[in-house]
């Protein structure tokens, strides 16, 4: 009983921040369109940078590879690897990225308790 009605409240309030939400959610697009994800393979092979929303923004390969790989069935392999190694690695960069600017708006509107425990918030961060 106590549960529904602590629910009650936090529903309420958000309706009360409905306008101040929006502005945050706004802020978080900009803010995830201005960051950038540097990401590169151990051997430096490959090198990516995309921003927080995931569009990528450059893509640098060793030349020396990309000729072998053009012959060479074994290096194709291993470049597209690298290749999908660092659009994982910006991914879940990117996925920290927006777990964090949700948690700071958040907190800023003094909801951040109640959007830590959103189930999509912790599929986000990995946890069910």
């Amino acid at each position: 009983m106590f549960d529904s009605l602590k629910s009650l409240g936090a529903i309420a309030s958000l309706a009360k921040k409905k306008d101040a939400i929006a502005e945050a959610v706004q802020r978080v697009q900009s803010n995830l369109d201005q960051r950038t994800i540097n990401v590169a393979s151990p051997d430096k092979a490959v090198a990516i940078v995309t921003n927080a929303k995931l569009k990528v923004l450059s893509v640098t390969l060793d030349p020396a590879m990309l000729s072998r790989a053009g012959t060479d069935a074994a290096t194709r392999e291993k470049l597209q690897g690298l290749i999908a190694g660092a659009m994982n690695a910006a991914q879940a960069r990117a996925a920290d990225i927006l777990k964090d600017e949700i948690l700071r708006e958040a907190n800023d509107l003094g909801i951040g308790d109640l959007v830590a425990q959103s189930p999509e918030l912790q599929k986000l961060m990995g946890r069910k």
